[in-house]
C-alpha cells in the first residue's frame, strides 16, 4: 500500500468541465489515459500539486500527496461558484496500492482488480496504480507483494516523474519539472489557472532550468527543496530523493550550465553524479536563436 498518498473525488455533471479549467492537461482524452498526469497551477503559473486522474463514471478520481490533499481540496472548493459537482477527501473510503511490471502475478491482478470494481491507473510504462476500499484493494494484491513506499518513490525517480512536496509547492512552473515532456500539459486545450504564464514560457522557448536526475552515495539525506551546489554557486534545488541498492536517486531542478556537471549537497561538495532520464532535454534557446 502507498500510504503517501490520498485520494480526492470530484463527482457531479460539471466535474469535468470544472476541471478542465483547473489543471493543465486535457480531460477530454481521461476515458483513454486512465491515470492521466497533470498539474494543479498557481495564477502565476507555478505548481502547487502533481495529480493522477481517472473517470469512474460522473466521477474524477485524483490521486496527490496526502500532505497535499486538503490543500487542494479547498483551493478547488473557491472556484466551485455555481457548476454542479462536490469536491471530497475520500480517506476513509478509498487507499492506493502500486504494482511496478514486471512482478510475479502483477497483469493478473490488474485485471482481477478491474473485476473487483477497483480503478486502476497507468502510471507509466511499468508502474500502475490501483485505488479502491482498503480491505477490497488488500484481497486483490495479497497474491503478488505490493510495491513499498521506497520501492514506489525510486520507481518515479527513475522515470523521471515529479513530485511536488508542502516545502516546493509554489516552486516550479509545468517545463521545469520536465512536465511537458511527460505529456502532463496541453497547449492546445482552453484557459486553465496560470496557463498565461505557463503558454509563453513554452512559446518563447527559453526553459534555462530542468529537472535532471543525479546519483548519490548511500545513506545521504536530502530534503524537497534543499540547494544543490556547483562549486560555491547555487546549481539545482532538490525535488524527490531516495536512497537504494546502489545509492541515492534524486531529481533536481537544474540551471542547465550545471547539467553535466558533479554537484554537492553543500558548497564545494561533488557528491552528486549526473544520470540519465529515459527521455531527452532539449536544449535551451539562447536569446541569439530567438
Amino acid at each position: 500500500m502507498l500510504p503517501a498518498f490520498s485520494v480526492v473525488a470530484v463527482s457531479g455533471r460539471d466535474a469535468r468541465s470544472f476541471l478542465q479549467g483547473q489543471l493543465t492537461n486535457d480531460l477530454l482524452g481521461l476515458e483513454r489515459h486512465p491515470g492521466l498526469l497533470a498539474a494543479a497551477c498557481n495564477r502565476e503559473g507555478r505548481v502547487l500539486e502533481v495529480l493522477r486522474l481517472a473517470a469512474h463514471g460522473d466521477t474524477v478520481l485524483i490521486v496527490v500527496r496526502r500532505s497535499l490533499a486538503a490543500p487542494l481540496v479547498a483551493r478547488l472548493g473557491r472556484f466551485v461558484m455555481r457548476a454542479e459537482l462536490a469536491i471530497a477527501n475520500q480517506d476513509d473510503a478509498l487507499a492506493v496500492a502500486g504494482l511496478i511490471d514486471p512482478m510475479p502475478g502483477g497483469a493478473r491482478t490488474a485485471a482481477q482488480a478491474s473485476a473487483s470494481g477497483i480503478t486502476v491507473m497507468v502510471a507509466g510504462a511499468r508502474r500502475l496504480l490501483l485505488v479502491g476500499p482498503p480491505a477490497v484493494l488488500e484481497t486483490v494484491v495479497q497474491d503478488c507483494d505490493p510495491v513499498g513506499p521506497g520501492e514506489w518513490e525510486r520507481a518515479c525517480i527513475e522515470d523521471g516523474e515529479p513530485t511536488v512536496h508542502p516545502e516546493t509547492a509554489g516552486h516550479w512552473i509545468p517545463q521545469m519539472l520536465n512536465l511537458d515532456l511527460l505529456s502532463a500539459v496541453s497547449f492546445s486545450k482552453g484557459c486553465y489557472v496560470g496557463q498565461e504564464i505557463v503558454a509563453r514560457t513554452q512559446n518563447l522557448g527559453r526553459i534555462k532550468r530542468r529537472m535532471l536526475r543525479f546519483a548519490g552515495p548511500a545513506g545521504a539525506t536530502f530534503a524537497p527543496g534543499q540547494m544543490l551546489y556547483s562549486g560555491e554557486s547555487q546549481a539545482a534545488q532538490l525535488v524527490a530523493s531516495c536512497d537504494g541498492p546502489a545509492g541515492a536517486e534524486l531529481l533536481a531542478v537544474t540551471d542547465l550550465r550545471y547539467c553535466s556537471e558533479l554537484l554537492g549537497s553543500s558548497r564545494g561538495g561533488s557528491e552528486l553524479v549526473p544520470a540519465d532520464l529515459p527521455y531527452p532535454i532539449p536544449a535551451p534557446v539562447t536569446a541569439l536563436e530567438a
